[in-house]
């Protein structure tokens, strides 16, 4: 089997982000729409809540089996998931602006000291 081209390997690093980036957002709406915190919802899928908040800022890949217990913990089939993913990549008309992620302030975020 050939390598791939550094042209090929860049255009996947890109578009793996924009995945990330898609589901990080979705997490977050949902999460937010079940009024859970970060670390709540983290612990019912078996991860920290520094890890929630590195996932939904698309800072991190995740293993497929913690995919699967995202979508679980979200209500929503893993096929569901993929075809949204899939549907944001291929129409980027159809994406939401970027724009900050929605936090609950002492839920999953901390606070400056003073």
């Amino acid at each position: 089997m050939s390598k791939a081209s550094p042209e090929v390997l860049a255009r996947l690093e890109s578009e793996s982000r924009l995945y990330r980036r898609i589901f990080g957002q979705l997490v977050n709406e949902v999460r937010n729409e079940l009024n859970l915190s970060q670390e709540e919802f983290g612990a019912s899928v078996g991860v920290s809540r520094g890890e929630m908040h590195n996932l939904e800022g698309a800072l991190t890949d995740l293993k497929l089996s913690t995919f699967i217990f995202i979508c679980h913990a979200m209500h929503r089939g893993f096929g569901e998931v993929a075809t949204h993913l899939e549907h944001q990549v291929d129409h980027p008309e159809d994406r939401r602006p970027k724009k900050p992620l929605k936090s609950q302030r002492g839920k999953n975020t901390r606070r400056p000291s003073q």
